[in-house]
């Protein structure tokens, strides 16, 4: 067989020549990978090994992809003949490792995983791959230790992965500790970058009481300090923070865009329009403006300032948002379709806000329509919406198929990931999930309830029961109220 040098996820390895035509095929099969969709993926793998190279890494993927479009059988021949052909192939191991943690087979998964470390010491793949095994099957600490051990001992250049695996773990657990070793274990970090660094992730991750704790300890230029006072803010803060604009008078903050916006966060309406009207007017201007008024109320006057924001303003697409959002809150849902219908629909924030409308008019289907359910994200937006129609099993299940690692927003990679573990039959761990994000986020109510339903179905009686209580004490949807009592009332016939 000829075989060549080539770089597959930054390592030069020899392997087969794959021809041009395949290697299209290949990129195009990664893509809709990536992308959730894993048909897709296997029309193109397909394609792609259609040439006669006997690639081990095609083969496997395609195996993969197999597996993750719900093809078992084909998944276990493709793999099959790729250990035939290539029986010392880490990626023919990797894959059959990634197929046995599709299954829930996590003995197997990990006996492979430790099989791809001995035919590619190097690789950080496998070490992510029994990671990702250990956490779902409901034991973080010994991944954490695993992803330590290989950072400790590595000087790979490949191990980016592995520390921003360790990095998204630790932020999940609240485990500060961890968080700093991962982020010191950086080389191109720097001590005086190392505590804005920790403070952002944990920001961004829901933590708000541990960003603002290593925030503090940041140096004080203006993009840390509006950090610090952001997460001071979202850890209850607000006192402090009051107490540091009023003293401060918004020095140490830079621009007029942060000091306006921690203003109105904390309520401060009438002193952010005063330092509004001392800048010169621009579409930004006017959409603070806009915003300073919608939270005092003045639905006509915050409509008037967002209708002056021009098409083409980075600010346009919010503005329209915003006076949809106005629109509704004075029963004219009619005029806040009118205000979408001029932004452009390819943003999800729209069809979004859009779809909210369209329930509230009783017309379900019309707002699913708006989404493709191939796309993680916007199976993550119908997911919301069956939530908000009360349809609970259909909002579970779209979580579940949300393929995507890595999700900006915490909130929605808490359910994700709970919903997985839960489709699994691992209750437990998928508690431990929301039970972490609800007590950094009270506010999300539906995870509280989910929160709930899983106590449940674990058999958490009592345990259930108080959290359920609490949660409906402050629930006002209808729907979700509802069914939070039906969860509750079959949880009492248990007892």
């Amino acid at each position: 067989m000829r075989t060549v040098p080539r770089v597959v996820d930054g390592e030069v390895e020899h392997g087969a020549f794959v021809s041009p035509y395949a290697y299209e095929w290949f990129i195009e099969g990664e893509a809709s990978a990536n992308q959730g969709r894993h048909d897709e993926a296997v029309m193109a793998f397909e394609n792609a090994t259609a040439a006669p190279a006997g690639d081990a890494l095609l083969m496997s993927r395609l195996a993969e992809e197999y597996e993750l479009s719900g093809d078992s059988r084909r998944a276990d021949r493709t793999l099959a003949a790729a250990r035939r052909s290539h029986p010392g192939s880490p990626w023919v191991a990797l894959a059959q490792g990634r197929i046995h943690q599709h299954r829930d087979e996590e003995r197997e998964a990990i006996a492979a995983f430790i099989r791809v470390q001995e035919l590619a010491p190097g690789w950080d793949a496998p070490v992510v791959a029994m990671a990702d095994t250990l956490v779902a099957s409901g034991r973080p600490e010994r991944a954490s230790a695993i992803l330590l051990e290989y950072l400790g001992f590595s000087s790979h250049p490949g191990s980016e992965r592995a520390r921003r695996s360790l990095l998204d773990l630790a932020l999940r657990r609240g485990d500060a500790e961890t968080l700093s070793l991962a982020i010191a274990l950086d080389p191109h970090s720097t001590p005086a970058a190392r505590d804005r660094k920790a403070g952002k992730l944990a920001l961004e991750n829901g933590q708000p009481a541990f960003a603002a704790r290593a925030l503090s300890a940041a140096p004080a230029s203006p993009e840390n300090v509006a950090l610090w006072l952001h997460a001071l803010f979202r850890s209850g803060g607000r006192a402090e923070v009051a107490s540091f604009l009023r003293n401060s008078d918004g020095q140490g903050l830079g621009d007029w865009v942060e000091r306006v916006d921690l203003l109105l966060k904390i309520g401060e309406v009438e002193r952010a329009l005063d330092v509004l009207k001392s800048i010169t007017p621009s579409p930004k201007v006017a959409y603070a403006r806009g915003r300073a008024l919608l939270i005092d109320g003045d639905y006509a006057a915050a409509a008037a300032a967002f209708a002056e924001v021009p098409f083409g303003s980075a600010s346009f697409e919010a503005a329209r948002l915003a006076l949809a959002a106005c629109s509704t809150a004075q029963g004219r849902p009619g005029a806040a379709a009118e205000a979408l219908s001029q932004a452009p629909h390819d943003s999800l924030a729209v069809r979004q806000t859009l779809a909210g409308i369209y329930l509230e008019e009783g017309r379900l289907r019309a707002g699913l329509r708006l989404f493709d359910p191939k796309r993680d994200l916007e199976r993550a937006a119908l997911a919301a919406l069956f939530e908000r129609a009360g349809h609970f099993e259909e909002a579970a299940a779209y979580y579940a198929a949300i393929r995507a690692n890595g999700l900006e927003e915490p909130g929605l990679g808490a359910r994700v990931r709970a919903e997985r573990l839960a489709s699994r039959g691992h209750l437990r761990a998928a508690i431990a999930v929301l039970d972490r994000w609800t007590v950094a986020a009270p506010d999300d109510l539906y995870a509280r309830v989910r929160l709930v339903e899983l106590l449940a179905a674990d058999a958490q009686v009592e345990v259930a029961h108080e959290r359920g209580r609490r949660a409906l004490e402050v629930i006002d949807a209808p729907q979700l109220r509802a069914h939070l009592i039906a969860v509750l009332e079959r949880n009492s016939r248990v007892k």
